[in-house]
């Protein structure tokens, strides 16, 4: 049995997940500001998220296999200075171009942190260790979905981009020094003939029947979440402040929906994987006809409603 990671490594990499996963949300409450600081049209700023989210999916295909091959230490070591790098130099893009360009490799970079952590965390330790490893690293990156947001309008909103890039940075580096201290354990690497061949599973499991049902829903999850806030703040964003409610507020009530990985843990040991997706699929959609229900006459039923939604989405992806 490979050995557990200490207790400060692991409160390390999990801060680490939640830094690294806010980077696609960071910008969400700042478009607006983007579209000005990059002088683009304000349907274009979203080109921001699209970026870093295509980039970030692709490398997730990429440092997965990668990872069985060179080591998850290895990749996740190179892939965090790589990301520190990237983002340092994005701090100080000044055309439209170059912040596009900045975001998707960015995002490809940030692809080499979570899957292979989540690997890392899964194989060391008791079965126990592991299950609450991942469990607080997939707390990490959902929450992430709403830190990450209030983050960059309280820091971004305010200081600009690149001020809200630089303690992440420093965050990366921190993170892949510490790694780079630790033994790689007994599970290194797998030997391959070819490069090719730790990419060929991934086709299988495309065609794998049990996991076809489950890539719409996962498509849908966290891409109706991010157009929730999103939508939030283009139609009801005046009319939520006029209520004396900032967005930030709006979008801090449902930040304890997000310990709900955390539940799933010993729901899944309880109940199996299927019944709990199916379960947190079920409330996030319950929570989606509440907010839909309670529409703009009635903003404090809505904000309840989101957390029940956001609570949904939380239960699903452990799932």
């Amino acid at each position: 049995m490979a050995q557990q990671p200490t207790a400060t490594l692991l409160v390390q990499m999990v801060f680490c997940a939640l830094a690294v996963v806010s980077l696609l949300y960071i910008p969400v409450p700042i478009l607006p500001l983007l579209a000005q600081a990059y002088q683009l049209p304000q349907e274009q700023a979203g080109l921001a998220l699209g970026a870093f989210g295509f980039a970030y999916a692709t490398g997730f295909l990429v440092f997965g296999p990668l990872s069985d091959r060179l080591g998850r230490r290895t990749v996740m070591v190179g892939g965090l200075v790589l990301l520190a790098i990237i983002t340092l130099g994005l701090a100080w893009a000044q055309t439209p171009t170059l912040f596009i360009c900045g975001r998707a490799l960015q995002g490809f970079a940030a692809a080499s942190f979570p899957p292979v952590a989540l690997a890392y965390l899964s194989e060391r330790g008791t079965p126990k260790q592991r299950v609450w490893g991942v469990a607080w690293m997939s707390t990490a990156f959902l929450s992430a979905g709403l830190l990450g947001q209030i983050y960059g309008s309280l820091v971004a909103g305010r200081w600009g981009l690149g001020y809200a890039l630089m303690p992440l940075v420093v965050i990366y580096a921190a993170t892949a020094l510490r790694l780079a201290t630790v033994p790689e354990g007994t599970r290194a690497a797998r030997p391959m003939s070819s490069m090719w061949e730790g990419y060929r599973p991934i086709f299988t499991l495309l065609g794998n029947p049990a996991l076809r049902r489950v890539y719409l829903p996962a498509l849908l999850l966290l891409m109706s979440f991010v157009a929730f806030y999103i939508g939030l703040d283009m139609h009801l964003g005046e009319l939520i402040e006029s209520q004396g409610i900032s967005r930030m507020q709006a979008r801090g009530v449902a930040l304890p929906a997000f310990l709900a990985p955390l539940l799933a843990a010993k729901l899944i040991g309880r109940w199996g994987a299927n019944r709990v997706a199916t379960t947190g699929l079920g409330v996030a959609a319950f929570g989606l006809v509440l907010c839909a229900s309670a529409g703009q006459e009635h903003i404090p039923l809505l904000l309840a409603a989101s957390v029940v939604y956001v609570a949904g989405v939380a239960i699903s992806v452990p799932g």
